[in-house]
């Protein structure tokens, strides 16, 4: 054969070839050997990893109690807990779940408190329709005002001033940096203990003790005004507790939604120092055990594909990756696994509701191409001087780009690459 040698070698699936580009065979029709050719095809490419999974509820978690006492009450396993409703009972008080994700973790009682755990009260009771008035706006500044100190008569001063501002229509998130009732400051003008004792002294009147120092609001944060205190009040009434208007740890659990009781790990008459219970999410997951060196191709939102164990499908996604669980052996020496925890995008579908829980398989895709050219891997040639290139059945050589490679296939793209192309390939 004159012209530069050809050589051809088979690695790692593509050919490797040595020679000239566009130099077609001169070997005579008889001395050419048959070759097994593909075609060019446009289609969807994807990469997809098939792992075993969990179908349940989702990974569980413990509930505590912040409030000493005993245990009178739990609630059956299975039994599913919202907004508002009964938790436990502790000392034979009610323990309502609240949605939030700041737990209560100080006595909720002085007007003029300032804090996320303040927002998650004032949410609730907002959802629960309680009416309470609008809230101080982010950036006004709140001088909270402690709760009134009983005297011998059953009143105390602070509860006179109180009495006297309700009459009056005025609250603590009224006073704010102007020191004008019912008016916002700017953010930057700050009032002072001085400015309240100024307005709070009069001719022949007695010294005033120094009034708590102004809070700003800032964004997330809620204020417990005299509205939400009453509100807390009726809905403490509401539910059988004691109209007390103040709402401390272990009065209400704040969890991230509604909960399903998986396991009761106390009993009525227990102390409340340990573990009460475990709860679930109320809609159906998937979790998936993943080694700690597979998670960088999984991320949060990634789309997947559930088999259930009647080889139903559905379809679903990943809402969160636990990060910090590790795997049973970890400290013998084993591989740190973490939890992928997976949404189904229609969980009231029949087959999920009617399939038991248990065993799935879940299909997760990693890298995804639509639309676009694809050939087997083995048509892949490797030249020499570097890069890929396809071989037409007449042995010339069309220079590719590649890109997805995904279950024995590859994306290639080139100025002479057309769908419906017939080229030489190995398998």
């Amino acid at each position: 054969m004159s012209g530069a040698s050809v050589v051809l070698a088979i690695t790692a699936g593509a050919v490797v070839w040595t020679g000239r580009h566009g130099q077609e065979s001169r070997a005579s029709a008889d001395e050419r050997v048959h070759v097994t050719t593909a075609v060019v095809e446009r289609a969807d490419l994807s990469d997809t990893r098939t792992l075993g999974g969990t179908l349940g509820h989702g990974r569980s978690r413990v509930v505590r109690s912040g409030k000493e006492g005993l245990v009178t009450w739990l609630p059956r396993i299975g039994a599913e807990v919202t907004r508002g409703g009964q938790l436990l009972r502790v000392n034979d008080n009610p323990v309502p779940l609240l949605y939030g994700s700041t737990p209560l973790y100080r006595v909720l009682r002085d007007e003029g408190t300032v804090g996320r755990d303040v927002k998650v009260l004032v949410d609730n009771l907002r959802k629960l329709g309680y009416d309470f008035g609008e809230q101080p706006q982010v950036g006004s500044w709140v001088r909270p005002r402690p709760a009134a100190t009983p005297t011998s008569d059953g009143a105390g001063a602070e509860g006179e001033t109180a009495s006297a501002d309700a009459a009056s229509g005025k609250s603590a998130e009224d006073e704010t940096a102007s020191g004008k009732s019912g008016q916002d400051a700017a953010p930057s003008t700050r009032p002072t203990a001085a400015d309240s004792d100024s307005d709070s002294a009069g001719a022949g009147s007695p010294a005033a003790s120094p009034s708590p120092t102004p809070v700003q609001v800032r964004r997330g944060e809620g204020v417990l005004t005299a509205g939400v205190i009453a509100a807390l009040k009726r809905w403490q009434s509401r539910t059988g507790a004691a109209a007390t208007g103040e709402l401390g740890p272990g009065d209400a659990i704040v969890l991230s939604g509604a909960v399903r009781v998986g396991s009761l790990l106390a009993e009525p008459g227990d102390a409340t120092g340990g573990d009460l219970l475990s709860v679930t999410s109320t809609v159906r997951q998937v979790t998936v055990p993943l080694e700690a060196d597979a998670t960088s191709s999984v991320r949060r939102g990634n789309k997947v594909t559930v088999t259930l164990p009647d080889n139903s499908t559905v379809r679903g996604h990943v809402t969160a990756l636990n990060s910090d669980a590790q795997s049973a052996d970890q400290n013998a020496g084993g591989e740190p696994q973490l939890t992928v925890t997976v949404g189904l995008d229609d969980p009231d579908d029949e087959s999920v509701r009617d399939a038991d829980s248990g065993s799935v398989r879940v299909g997760f895709t990693s890298a995804a191409k639509k639309d676009v050219l694809v050939v087997p891997v083995g048509a892949l040639l490797a030249l020499s001087e570097g890069g890929y290139a396809l071989q037409r059945p007449g042995g010339r050589l069309l220079p590719v780009e590649t890109g997805l490679f995904a279950k024995g296939r590859v994306e290639v793209s080139g100025p002479e690459i057309s769908e419906g192309l017939r080229v030489v390939t190995t398998s």
